[in-house]
């Protein structure tokens, strides 16, 4: 198992990029930008650090730089993630290497450059031949560092598989706080049979305070449900075993279940008649920004609703 670090400002992508990796059997941590991203660096000693070019509070090149005049660190494989052309980034590159001025640095190409939006399977391809040693992944300086081709098929959705398409926008911290209210955090249960999607979902979640559990289809989803007690689901409809639409008539025939939220989140068409006592349906690829804001105000209301339930007494 290798350590990788993921360097971007775009959150979205960092979840996607540590979800695909820790998916793969890695070790993943992220950081912000080129300053916290040299930083980890410096302390964890990664053995391969995926790298986007422009970022806020210290971009990629400058913190490759720094890589490269430590000794630590200047044998670590580099892949260079961006939206900024091939011919851009090797300008900069360039830049880089005449800034050092005297010369004492020699800056090397990265061990490649990939385009976003990339490839899941491109980009862990490109992962394994760093990791193995295999190949060098770049050009020469004269040239361009190796571009992952794109042919238009699967840029991962919200950051994740090719299911569900390109990452959109970046989670906003959830204005709620379960702990703040002296309370247990409320449980979500994500249903989805694509892993990628469950990590990143489970990531986004965990990080804005909610406890999650998942299932990869609707037969294991029940098992879940009877054994977590979630407050709220989020469910793909089109999975394996057992799909979602079955697995809702299933749970919403049991009393303890009937009231329990659910949010639709899924590539087919016409998701919105699928379920239709759904509190919402999000076609893939969704603005996760879109899918907290929702959560949020469901469980807000279903609290509302708890404390204005009558006591009964016995």
């Amino acid at each position: 198992m290798a350590l990788v670090l993921v360097v971007d400002d775009d959150l979205s992508f960092r979840f996607f990029l540590k979800a695909l990796f820790e998916t793969d059997g890695h070790e993943a941590v992220a950081a912000r930008n080129g300053a916290e991203g040299l930083e980890t660096a410096r302390k964890r000693r990664p053995d391969l650090v995926v790298l986007d070019v422009m970022m806020p509070g210290g971009g990629g090149l400058p913190m490759y730089r720094a890589m490269q005049a430590d000794p630590a660190l200047r044998s670590v494989p580099v892949i260079m993630l961006s939206g900024v052309g091939g011919a851009t980034f090797a300008h900069g590159l360039s830049m880089c290497q005449a800034a050092d001025g005297d010369g004492n640095t020699e800056v090397n190409e990265p061990f490649a450059y990939v385009e976003k939006p990339p490839r899941p399977e491109r980009l862990l391809e490109l992962a394994h031949r760093a990791l193995n040693g295999t190949g060098n992944g770049s050009a020469r300086m004269a040239g361009q560092p190796e571009r992952a081709e794109q042919d238009g098929t699967g840029s991962p959705p919200d950051g994740i598989s090719r299911k569900t398409g390109q990452a959109t926008a970046s989670p906003r911290a959830a204005t709620h706080d379960a702990k703040e209210n002296e309370r247990m955090p409320y449980k979500i249960l994500v249903v989805d049979d694509d892993p990628y999607i469950v990590k990143y979902m489970v990531d986004i979640l965990s990080d804005n305070g909610y406890a999650t559990c998942s299932a990869s289809d609707g037969s294991e989803a029940l098992e879940v449900l009877q054994r977590e007690r979630p407050d709220l689901v989020t469910l793909d409809l089109e999975m394996p075993n057992e799909w979602g639409p079955r697995f809702y008539r299933k749970m919403t025939k049991e009393d303890a279940f009937r009231d329990t939220p659910v949010i639709v989140i899924s590539g087919l068409s016409g998701i919105h008649l699928a379920i239709r006592n759904a509190v919402a349906s999000l076609k893939k690829p969704f603005d996760p920004n879109r899918l907290l804001e929702i959560i949020r105000d469901t469980l807000e209301k279903r609290g509302e609703l708890a404390a204005e339930a009558p006591v009964t007494h016995q």
